[in-house]
């Protein structure tokens, strides 16, 4: 009988291990990323004879699943920058910068089960990804890097789409060149790559001027760069704008989705890069556009979309910008969109202000639009919008009106929000971070509709040094990553709302 009760004993205690509430290590500088499921928590381990960089890899119920470590000689971690990844050609990049040598720099490539793929040390940091370095207009799809670059001259500005591919996975990354596509040399306004596989490159261009002038989607034959069609998002005589937020590819039968926002013709001038918003709120339109593999719009729904937060007394309300977050299709052919709401504060300066979910469903030979109402979520956030000199945090800056068209699809750079979806009850509930820029220090806020109407509560506060994550793994559930003040120890931690 003891023993039994001993083999039970131990394979709860085997099984409390592998699927913890909270897991805590002793690693120095620690940081995570959230990839394909899995959250990677990294950093330093300072032995006698080297600095060692480890990582290790865990599910959303923090069981670990991987671990490995690298050696980068005799360095203490304050030699080091801060440790910085990403995960361009669906792989994990790791770079380790000297302080004191910054045109340096330690690469360490790993696959998802942390296996080494590439680790080259005393590496030019130009190099790393020179391609992509100053040009945020770049999508990469396997091993295949697509470049939206311009040349100008006196009179116009040359538009093209070239395509590259890793030479080498197991060396830093260098391309080969495979073509390039050059737009028409007239009236391109901007051109932007949203979806690539291994047949087709699907663009989205807009064309201020001229016979063309509208926007559309272009489909680009991936293996020769020739274009196969150019499909207008505006019907045949409509001279509104149809601006692009977002797209869903569809593999099984190679149609496109289009979602975006409609402006009147003279709402925006984009080309004298001029704007007036000022019935934005009344008039704003939603589209949603698919378009089948041969470029033929076979479905269009347009539906407006009033954006109007509740009037305080006495004090003026500004339009607020409709900016598609997420967009989704579901088996009903229903579509749900999550939105993010922008005040425009200043001529070239977007706000975050709120978010907000609805609904396009399909109802008998019609779409309907189903929308949670708007609330106010930073009101409820003391000083969530600083608008101190020099701290950027929650805006997005605009060169000019004429970059309006970019702001609809590009994601911010420090997004805000880290998750909006209705409780049990069909309240809409946000989770937001705020961050300092000036001192570093970040809040997430967990603003809900409580008794008293909307309400916030802090999740998760940080001191300065502090390295901090939350990564949702359901709808009411989240990973908290913590790294203490002394960059000694990081903490993960299952948490529900």
């Amino acid at each position: 009988m003891g023993i039994r009760i001993g083999i039970l004993i131990g394979l709860w205690f085997v099984s409390a291990q592998l699927y913890s509430q909270s897991v805590k290590r002793n690693l120095l500088s620690a940081g995570s990323c959230f990839y394909k499921q899995h959250i990677y928590a990294f950093g330093y381990e300072q032995r006698k004879e080297s600095l060692v960089f480890k990582c290790f890899s865990y599910s959303a119920n923090l069981q670990l699943k991987d671990s490995t470590e690298f050696s980068l000689g005799k360095h203490t971690s304050t030699d080091y920058l801060e440790i910085s990844s990403d995960t361009i050609h669906n792989v994990l990049n790791f770079y380790f910068q000297l302080a004191n040598q910054k045109n340096r720099v330690t690469l360490l490539r790993l696959d998802t089960t942390l296996k080494t793929i590439c680790a080259v040390s005393d590496y030019d940091a130009n190099h790393i990804n020179s391609l992509t370095a100053f040009d945020d207009e770049s999508y990469s799809s396997g091993k295949d890097l697509y470049l939206i670059k311009t040349n100008s001259d006196s009179a116009t500005k040359q538009f093209y789409l070239s395509k590259y591919s890793v030479k080498a996975m197991d060396k830093p990354f260098e391309y080969d060149f495979k073509w390039q596509y050059a737009f028409e040399r007239q009236y391109i306004h901007r051109a932007t790559v949203v979806y690539a596989d291994s047949n087709d490159v699907i663009l989205y261009a807009h064309v201020n001027d001229g016979i063309k002038k509208g926007q559309w989607i272009l489909r680009i034959n991936a293996k020769t760069g020739t274009i196969k069609k150019g499909t207008k998002l505006s019907a045949k005589g409509d001279t509104r704008n149809f601006m692009y937020s977002k797209s869903l590819y569809n593999p099984t039968d190679k149609s496109i989705d289009v979602i975006g926002s409609i402006y009147p013709a003279g709402m925006i001038d984009f080309k004298n890069h001029t704007a007036d918003f000022k019935t934005l709120s009344a008039a704003h339109q939603l589209f949603i556009l698919q378009i089948d593999s041969a470029g033929e719009a076979v479905l269009r729904i347009e539906k407006p979309l009033p954006i109007i937060l509740p009037a305080k007394p006495g004090v003026a309300t500004l339009p607020l910008h409709f900016k598609v977050r997420e967009f989704t299709k579901q088996a009903d052919k229903s579509y749900n969109v999550i939105a993010d709401l922008y005040e425009q504060t200043q001529p070239n300066i977007m706000c975050y202000s709120t978010s907000w979910n609805l609904s396009v469903i399909p109802k008998e030979e019609d779409y309907m639009i189903k929308a949670a109402p708007i609330n106010s979520a930073t009101k409820v956030i003391p000083d969530f919008i600083s608008f101190t000199k020099g701290d950027t945090y929650g805006k997005i800056y605009l060169k000019d009106m004429g970059d309006y068209d970019k702001f609809k699809y590009t994601n911010p750079l420090n997004p805000v929000v880290v998750k909006t979806a209705t409780d049990n009850t069909g309240n809409l509930f946000y989770v937001l971070k705020k961050t300092n820029i000036l001192n570093g220090k970040k809040v997430f806020n967990y603003v809900f509709s409580g008794k008293k109407g909307l309400e916030n509560k802090v999740l998760l506060s940080t001191e300065k040094g502090q390295n901090v994550a939350i990564y949702f793994i359901d709808k009411a559930s989240y990973i908290s990553f913590v790294c203490n003040a002394a960059q000694t120890e990081f903490e993960l931690k299952i948490n529900n709302l």
